[in-house]
């Protein structure tokens, strides 16, 4: 069956659970936990087929986000390889189409080196496998992928234009001259080949052996002059997780310069001085639908003061504070409206806007895939892989590279870090995880709204993931929101003043979660209705 969106199933299984973005990848994963190998062995082979399945949504020389909880030692470990831009060496930009969006040295080879060299059991000849066989022959084109490479996820450089304006683009992405239209097989040899010799080299043959050496000559021909050293010295850092306590459970999120850990902790922590329960769920309620709205604004406003700690000092500490979230909590408090403001904007918008909404708009681009695993050793792992690494719009042996909008995501200083809406989260209680979930993409805010269905409100998590999922409220009190709400709820949300955005009932810019968690002895795994994905256990 082919896969495609609609309803999940939640499925169960005694040794081990994944979930993914695309059922192919979740197979992949699955068959290495069979074959006896742990929750990391299955993230490194899910990252490596992910390109080859999902060239719409993540490459090889991107970005791997790897958030783990080992049962060895009893504690979370948080890997960080987001690329980084060249020290001595101006933004190099050579796509016209996206002049702000820098080449970048990719981050995901050796992350997932470092992932399999200390937590891994299986050899990478063996991981690389499926990825190179899958190239090889071929995988079934479906429409959600065909409509996302024409289309793009935000403007013309991630559309088909600006995927084959470069030469090795137009061989890559329209081999015989067209796009390979949905239900065909697409083939990749060229990436067969990368990923075959990987196999033999093992992950130096993207650092330092044939595929590193091909990136620098590219560069080098177009201007961006980076050496062989530059993208061998590349090195994955670990980083200690954010840890927030939620009633009986510990929240545990990425650091800095990374953002989910932040978005979670912040939204919680102003929730914290509401009586939620009394004023009921949000797919129930305006009152609360607001209030979680605008706080998320707060945060992602809050966000620019979020850095790389070895650049810049982070206020992370003041910002999760409860003393903060206090004072953030009386600034909601202390500039609600006093009057019923729907007649105003009946007036202001007129009455057909009144009833219909306003457009709206998706905020995309929101690529990238997301990983949940647990193996029957009690090894969880949460991650994302996304783009962010390469030469803009240029396909090297087969792997494409996209870059990084340099001026707000990236520090042009050595070894300085990209910044990615990632959202990689585990949920503890008792000192073990119970649940590992997160989604890709610039919508990292969709996670605290699942985890505030599931952890205020006692929700199953598929339901949590089902549920409408909003933006956090723009600044001139608009509300981009799936069009599942109750009327009372949104007739209540122009009383106060906010008019909103229908984005139909399921919309693929709210995210595609994937989620893991235990309950008992039985593992549990769902995906998310908007996209493709799939859950399978064993």
């Amino acid at each position: 069956m082919a896969p495609k969106q609609g309803p999940k199933q939640v499925v169960t299984g005694r040794h081990g659970m994944v979930s993914s973005s695309h059922p192919s990848v979740t197979r992949i994963m699955v068959d290495v936990l069979r074959q006896g190998g742990n929750a990391v062995d299955a993230a490194v082979a899910g990252c490596l087929a992910g390109p080859v399945y999902e060239p719409h949504m993540t490459t090889i020389s991107g970005t791997v986000s790897f958030l783990y909880w080992d049962a060895d030692t009893g504690r979370s470990y948080f890997l960080d390889a987001s690329p980084t831009l060249p020290g001595g060496l101006a933004p190099f930009c050579p796509h016209p189409y996206a002049p702000k969006m820098a080449a970048a040295l990719p981050g995901s080879p050796a992350g997932l080196k470092e992932m399999l060299h200390r937590f891994g059991s299986m050899p990478w000849r063996k991981l690389i496998e499926p990825a190179a066989k899958a190239a090889r022959e071929g995988h079934t084109v479906t429409s959600w992928e065909y409509a996302l490479l024409f289309g793009g996820t935000g403007g013309r450089f991630n559309a088909l234009p600006g995927r084959t304006y470069f030469p090795s683009g137009r061989k890559h992405f329209t081999p015989d001259g067209f796009q390979v239209p949905a239900g065909e097989t697409w083939r990749r040899p060229d990436l067969a080949e990368t990923l075959e010799a990987s196999a033999a080299e093992g992950p130096d043959h993207f650092l330092n052996g044939g595929w590193a050496k091909r990136l620098v000559e590219e560069a080098n021909d177009l201007g961006w002059m980076i050496t062989l050293d530059d993208v061998a010295g590349y090195e994955a850092i670990w980083v200690d997780p954010v840890e927030i306590t939620h009633k009986e459970d510990t929240i545990i999120g990425i650091p800095p310069p990374q953002r989910g850990g932040f978005y979670t902790g912040f939204m919680f922590g102003v929730l914290d001085n509401f009586d939620l329960r009394e004023t009921g769920h949000y797919t129930e309620s305006a009152e609360t639908l607001a209030l979680m709205a605008w706080a998320l604004r707060r945060a992602h406003h809050e966000r620019n003061l979020i850095h790389d700690p070895s650049y810049y000092d982070t206020p992370l500490e003041t910002l999760l504070s409860p003393e903060y979230h206090r004072m953030t909590a009386e600034l909601w408090k202390g500039s609600r409206p006093k009057a019923d403001l729907t007649g105003y904007l009946k007036l202001t918008h007129g009455r057909s806007t009144h009833r219909a909404g306003l457009p709206g708009t998706g905020h995309v681009p929101h690529d990238s895939c997301e990983l949940s695993i647990v193996d029957g050793e009690g090894n969880w792992v949460q991650m994302m892989e996304t783009g962010g690494g390469g030469i803009p719009g240029v396909v090297v042996d087969g792997v494409p590279g996209n870059g990084i909008g340099w001026e707000r995501y990236a520090m042009v200083e050595p070894g300085g870090r990209t910044q990615h809406a990632i959202s990689n989260t585990l949920v503890e209680r008792d000192g073990a995880p119970w649940m590992a979930i997160g989604s890709p993409g610039d919508c990292i805010f969709t996670v605290p709204q699942v985890l505030y269905s599931i952890l205020e409100h006692g929700w199953e998590p598929y339901p949590a993931i089902d549920a409408p999922r909003f933006w956090p409220l723009r600044d001139d009190w608009t509300l981009e929101v799936e069009n599942r709400l109750p009327p009372g709820v949104i007739e209540g949300l122009k009383s106060l003043g906010i008019m909103p955005r229908p984005l139909g009932a399921y919309h693929w810019s709210m995210g595609s979660m994937q989620a893991v968690w235990k309950r008992e002895d039985i593992y549990c795994g769902t995906a998310d209705p908007r996209r493709l994905g799939e859950a399978l256990g064993y």
